[in-house]
């Protein structure tokens, strides 16, 4: 099992409006800490021990694949990762720099219409030589953000003050979902009126499951979020792309905070939850957000 990181801060950017800023993980986001559990898992259960010749192999998009090549150089393991085209190039070239082999699923099997496809096709014809970790499918994704993110965030609102009867309004875009699932879970077991709200990008319909072509790598992934179906959402904010550069300026200008789109988005949707007029929370609602990861891994 490894050992415990410290807690990443939990940012008032105005009052009432709280961000994990989990770009300042070691791992470089909050994905470092799925990287963690996931091969933990495999390891407690036998799937994986010293000296063990089974690859590791993932799906991603990039910061979990990041934090798989940190873990897996640690630990020794070979690991392998199937990418999307469309994601960042930066990520892509430091999981390979930190000693992953780094599959492009558009120039390695363009016949494969999604990076599950490849995925499918490596087990089939080497069933032996690989160990999946799922990341959509493997209920330690969920449990990492219950006992890691979502209980750090849980001790710094209680050490801040903020009673039970406090009204908490989550706010995050979905992938896997595990972090919502995750961190409302932990935060649920202290407060007792906690809202989830989903970050819905442009040209998508989480309810109707239409997943659109945009620039929020990591949310509406093309599927439903495994851990948390849009019918749990307590609502949907959509943001567009404007509200998302506009996001990006303040964080930058105000805060000296430069992070990825992911990010900006979500505090964009909190910035339209807080608008006047606007009752989808309740009145005095304090606003939990993430920043997940660093502006500088984006073109």
């Amino acid at each position: 099992m490894s050992d415990p990181l410290p807690p990443t801060p939990l940012f008032e950017a105005i009052p009432g409006t709280l961000l994990k800023c989990e770009f300042l993980h070691p791992g470089r986001s909050h994905k470092a800490r799925v990287a963690r559990a996931l091969i933990d898992d495999a390891e407690q259960r036998g799937r994986l021990g010293p000296g063990d010749r089974k690859v590791l192999l993932e799906r991603t998009g990039g910061n979990l694949g990041i934090g798989l090549a940190v873990e897996a150089r640690i630990r020794g393991y070979e690991l392998v990762l199937v990418t999307d085209p469309g994601y960042s190039r930066i990520k892509r070239e430091l999981a390979a720099r930190l000693g992953a082999t780094v599959i492009n699923r558009g120039i390695s099997y363009p016949q494969c219409e999604d990076n599950e496809a490849v995925v499918c096709m490596l087990l089939r014809q080497q069933p032996e030589k690989f160990l999946y970790l799922n990341q959509f499918g493997n209920p330690a994704n969920p449990a990492a953000h219950e006992q890691g993110t979502g209980a750090e965030i849980l001790a710094q609102l209680i050490g801040r003050g903020y009673g039970r009867n406090t009204p908490l309004a989550l706010v995050s875009g979905l992938g896997t979902g595990a972090t919502a699932r995750g961190v409302s879970s932990a935060l649920r077991q202290w407060f007792r009126r906690v809202a989830v709200i989903g970050v819905e990008p442009p040209d998508c319909d989480l309810r109707a499951n239409r997943h659109g072509t945009h620039a929020l790598q990591g949310f509406s992934v093309g599927q439903p979020a495994p851990f948390f179906p849009s019918a749990d959402l307590d609502a949907i904010v959509p943001v567009t792309d404007e509200e998302v550069a506009d996001a990006e300026r303040e964080l930058a200008e105000t805060y000296r905070i430069f992070v990825g789109p992911s990010s900006c988005a979500n505090y964009a949707a909190v910035h339209k939850l807080r608008s006047p007029g606007i009752d989808t929370v309740p009145s005095g609602a304090v606003y939990v957000s993430f920043l997940f990861d660093r502006g500088e891994d984006y073109e």
